[in-house]
């Protein structure tokens, strides 16, 4: 009888440990499973430039001066790049674009400097004439630069209704919780959206009163126009070429920019947006509560998000609390009728046995 017990402790202590896995991911679990994108999503960035290091490399290369030579004009800008300082980037390369129309390092590093300096429409110019040169340039990752220069360069309204991998906007607005899945709406064919700009002055009329800073209570409703608007909104250029949402470099490139640009809500907000397309919940709420603590625009908006997420984390546990106890029930009625089982036939046998002797 004791090995009987001893089999139903065994059986009903081994089925609660399994259930008990089935559960929310935790953050831990959470920065474990995606290490780069929790890695800057936390603030946990690579390792700080060496500047004495930097400074020596500047001295070197002035005492050997090459001005005919795209690679030490580009190692020149770069390193001041790595300081910091666009300003002397700029001061190397702007005289010099003009003569090396060609090369993918010129372009890039100057677009680089005149984005650190907020001129998003020169940066534009300069990382688009890089992509020309070179459309894998940065290991396939440069479209996401062009893709963010031509986010800022628009209006607030647009930044407020839009993310700057414009392809995924439209499941952006429309998800509160769960799979972020590319959203249909996005894909509508233009048929379908001329039919919905005769009503377009109204749904910008519905929309003018909602502002980043009124503090309404956005519904459904409101969001569902907001989405219907923003798909009528000019798309940016880089769409005509790329799908970025469909891109196997989506991850890598939205972490690349963010690493470019850590206090560009934009970018962190992206990086919420990536970590919730993977599942990963926790992160995307620490990600949004960094971009409305660095003035996002889109503050209200991520507000409603980080809501509906939480709410999902919390019924997902309680959901898995749910199917743990349900699951130690089962467990333990079937074990009971396993060793009530063993019990009879072991009873059974000993009868048999006793009949033949």
């Amino acid at each position: 009888m004791k090995f009987f017990i001893g089999l139903w402790l065994l059986i009903f202590t081994a089925g609660v440990s399994q259930a008990c896995i089935w559960d929310a991911d935790t953050l831990a679990h959470e920065q474990s499973r995606s290490k780069d994108l929790a890695a800057v999503i936390l603030g946990q960035g690579s390792a700080p430039e060496d500047v004495e290091k930097l400074r020596a490399r500047i001295a070197d290369l002035n005492a050997h001066r090459n001005e005919n030579s795209a690679e030490w004009l580009n190692n020149l800008a770069g390193a001041h790049l790595r300081l910091n300082e666009p300003a002397e980037a700029v001061k190397i390369l702007e005289p010099v674009a003009a003569v090396f129309t060609n090369d993918y390092g010129v372009h890039a590093n100057l677009g680089t400097a005149y984005h650190l300096l907020g001129r998003y429409a020169d940066a534009e110019k300069e990382i688009a004439r890089d992509l020309e040169i070179n459309p894998e340039a940065h290991f396939g990752l440069e479209k996401y630069h062009l893709a963010l220069l031509q986010y800022l360069t628009r209006d607030s309204k647009y930044k407020f209704r839009h993310l700057y991998v414009d392809e995924l906007t439209a499941s952006f607005l429309m998800s509160y919780s769960g799979r972020l899945d590319r959203y249909a709406g996005d894909r509508a064919s233009d048929d379908a959206k001329a039919s919905f700009t005769n009503g377009l002055k109204e749904a910008e009329s519905y929309l003018a009163v909602i502002t980043p800073t009124n503090n309404l209570v956005w519904t459904q409703d409101s969001l569902e126009v907001l989405t219907e608007v923003s798909t009528l909104d000019p798309k940016p250029d880089y769409r005509a070429k790329w799908d970025l949402a469909e891109d196997t470099n989506f991850e890598a490139g939205v972490i690349y920019m963010a690493q470019m640009n850590p206090k560009e809500p934009a970018c962190v907000t992206m990086l919420g947006v990536a970590a919730w397309k993977k599942r990963d919940y926790n992160l995307a709420v620490k990600a949004f509560e960094r971009a409305i603590a660095l003035n996002s625009p889109q503050a209200e908006l991520l507000r409603v998000k980080i809501e509906g997420l939480n709410t999902y984390i919390h019924n997902s546990l309680k959901q898995a609390r749910g199917i743990d106890l349900a699951g130690s029930v089962l467990l333990l009625c079937l074990a009971t009728f396993a060793i009530c089982a063993a019990i009879l036939i072991f009873r059974a046998g000993k009868r048999i046995l006793k009949a033949r002797s």
